[in-house]
């Protein structure tokens, strides 16, 4: 196991998906309760999983998750959506979800020559729809993660022209860290 520490908001969310799971291969759909994740709403999307060379489509992007993002995703595909710079390593979550039945954790970076960046770590959860074993639809958690001033909250969104020499440059490319959680990420339970 990693020394990965995950958010605490995070982490507690991740606790909840196992608890709903249960001894099936991952939480129901059923888990994705508007109710239940009031506490999130804000920080988290809804992507339903779809046959076909579009699969990814997003139902529900929280607000705190356009702000992170840059652009709204909100009833749109992220194949169309995502730069193209970007796709591989904003799907390489859910495709590790897709085949592993379990949630992943990821940190996407994209920076700039000039030292400038801008981070995004990203929960994805599994939930299975009327058949346990196949996943419908993902639960994702969104935070920007700041570590020094020359970060940046957006990372999807262009970099201000300040920020970038020549103004209209190409988007630059993007790395992930894709890390899978397993329920040994949660914390155990206080001895009696």
């Amino acid at each position: 196991m990693t020394n990965l520490a995950l958010d605490p908001k995070a982490l507690e969310l991740l606790s909840l998906w196992y608890e709903e799971r249960g001894t099936a291969p991952m939480a129901a759909r059923e888990f994705i309760n508007p109710l239940k994740l009031r506490r999130w709403v804000g920080d988290i999307s809804v992507v339903h999983l779809h046959d076909g060379p579009k699969r990814f489509f997003v139902s529900l992007h929280g607000a705190n998750v356009v702000r992170h993002l840059g652009p709204t995703f909100h009833k749109k595909y992220l194949e169309d959506e995502v730069p193209a710079k970007a796709l591989s390593d904003t799907l390489k979550p859910y495709e590790i979800s897709i085949e592993t039945k379990e949630p992943t954790y990821s940190v996407q970076r994209v920076g700039l020559d000039n030292g400038l960046y801008k981070s995004l770590e990203r929960m994805v959860m599994p939930c299975s729809g009327d058949d346990p074993a196949q996943v419908e639809r993902f639960l994702v958690w969104v935070a920007p993660i700041r570590s020094n001033s020359k970060s940046s909250a957006s990372i999807y969104a262009p970099f201000e022209s300040t920020e970038m020499e020549g103004g209209g440059a190409e988007a630059p490319d993007t790395v992930s860290d894709v890390f899978r959680l397993s329920d040994a990420y949660l914390p155990s339970p206080a001895p009696l």
